[in-house]
C-alpha cells in the first residue's frame, strides 16, 4: 500500500514538473544609502524651529536611505505575483526600520496583470502616490520637505493616529490596505481601502481614497483624495492636484495640497500647501534641482500662520550609482508659527554622498 502511495505521488510530481518548470520568478535586494554633513540654524535634529544653531552627520537629506526586497512570479497568461518589502535605513546610526514597525516603507504582496494590480498589507496612501509625481525636489530631504511632511502628511504635528498608521506622527502609509492601480491608454486610476480593525466600527481608524493621474507625451497630470478616521471617528480629509512638464534637460513642477483635520468635536486645523520648481541638466553629469513651497495654517480659535521654504540641490554624478551633492535651505516663518523663543528665520547647508544598490 505504501509502495503505491510513493508510486501515485512520484507521478503526481512528474505530471506537475513541467508546469512548476515553465513558473519563472525573480526576486532582488535593492536600496539607497544617503549620509551628508550638514549645519544649521533655526533648526533642531528634528527639523522643527528652535532657537540656536548646531551641526550633524545626517542620513536621507537627498533621497531616503532605505533597503527592500521585491520579486514577481509569472503565472500564465499574463498574470504576476508581486511582492515588496521595504524598510527606512538610519545609515548614519545604523538603524533600520521607523516608528511604524521593521518594514515600515512597505510590506506588500498582490496579483498583477493587463487589467492592472492588486495589493495588500502597508503602503503609501494615494496622496503620497500623487506628491511623489510632481514634487519640485523629487521627495528629497523627506525630513524638511513641506510636501513630504505636510501635503504628504508624514509629520502632520496633529498628534494623532488618523487611519490605522500604528503612530501619532504621520499617515503617509496605512496598515490593512488593498489598493488597486489600473493604466488605460494614458490615464491611471487608483482606488484603495485600509481596515481600521478596532472591532468597534469600521469607520474608525479606517482609510479611503481615490486618484486620476494622465500622462501624455511630456506632461504629467495628478490628483488625489484621501479620507482618514481616528479611533473617534473624526475625520481627516487630505486632497493634491498637480502637474509635471518636461521639454530636453528642462522639467517643470507645480502641484496644491490641502488637508483639513477634526481635532475636536468644536475645532478644525488645516493646511494649504503650493508647491512649485523646476530641474535642470546643464552637464551629463551635474544636475541643478530647486524647490519653493508656501504652507498655510489655519485652527480654530487662533491666529493664522505658516511659512515659506526654498530648498536647492547641485547634484555630481561619479557613476551610474553613486552621486554627491550640495544642498541649501532657507526657510521664513509667518505669524509666530516657529513659537515662542525661536529664530523667525532658519537656514541650512549640507554636503552628501548618495549611492544607488
Amino acid at each position: 500500500m505504501k509502495k503505491n502511495i510513493a508510486l501515485a505521488l512520484l507521478a503526481t510530481g512528474c505530471a506537475a514538473g513541467p508546469a512548476l518548470a515553465q513558473s519563472t520568478s525573480s526576486v532582488s535586494l535593492y536600496g539607497i544609502i544617503d549620509v551628508s554633513v550638514r549645519a544649521q540654524s533655526g533648526l533642531s535634529g528634528a527639523n522643527a524651529p528652535a532657537a540656536g544653531s548646531m551641526g550633524s552627520v545626517n542620513s536621507g537629506v537627498g533621497p531616503t536611505s532605505r533597503w527592500g526586497i521585491r520579486g514577481s512570479e509569472d503565472l500564465g497568461g499574463g498574470l504576476r505575483a508581486i511582492f515588496n518589502l521595504e524598510s527606512t535605513l538610519g545609515a548614519d546610526v545604523g538603524g533600520i526600520g521607523g516608528v511604524a514597525g521593521t518594514f515600515d516603507r512597505a510590506a506588500i504582496v498582490g496579483l498583477a496583470g493587463h487589467w492592472g494590480a492588486v495589493t495588500a498589507g502597508r503602503q503609501n496612501t494615494l496622496i503620497s502616490d500623487s506628491v511623489g509625481l510632481v514634487d519640485p525636489i523629487a521627495l528629497r530631504f523627506a525630513g524638511l520637505n513641506p510636501n513630504i511632511q505636510v501635503t504628504s502628511l508624514t509629520g502632520h504635528g496633529l498628534n494623532n493616529e488618523w487611519g490605522a498608521t500604528n503612530t501619532k506622527v504621520g499617515s503617509n502609509r496605512v496598515n490593512n490596505s488593498i489598493k488597486y492601480s489600473g493604466s488605460f491608454g494614458g490615464l491611471t486610476a487608483r482606488a484603495m481601502y485600509s481596515f481600521g480593525e478596532t472591532g468597534v466600527s469600521a469607520s474608525r481608524l479606517d482609510t479611503r481614497g481615490l486618484g486620476l493621474d494622465w500622462r501624455q507625451d511630456d506632461l504629467v497630470l495628478t490628483s488625489a483624495y484621501t479620507q482618514f478616521h481616528d479611533a473617534s471617528g473624526r475625520t481627516l480629509d487630505a486632497a493634491n492636484i498637480g502637474g509635471a512638464w518636461s521639454r530636453g534637460d528642462l522639467r517643470l513642477m507645480l502641484n496644491y495640497g490641502r488637508n483639513k483635520a477634526e481635532t475636536s468635536d468644536t475645532a478644525k486645523t488645516t493646511n494649504k500647501i503650493l508647491a512649485l520648481g523646476a530641474r535642470y541638466a546643464i552637464t551629463p553629469v551635474i544636475g541643478l534641482n530647486g524647490g519653493y513651497y508656501k504652507v498655510d495654517r489655519e485652527r480654530t480659535g487662533q491666529g493664522d500662520d505658516g511659512f515659506q521654504r526654498l530648498i536647492g540641490f547641485v547634484d555630481y554624478q561619479l557613476s551610474k550609482r553613486t552621486s554627491l551633492f550640495l544642498e541649501l535651505d532657507t526657510t521664513k516663518w509667518k505669524n509666530g508659527y516657529q513659537g515662542a523663543g525661536n529664530k523667525t528665520r532658519a537656514s541650512g547647508i549640507s554636503l552628501g554622498i548618495t549611492h544607488n544598490f
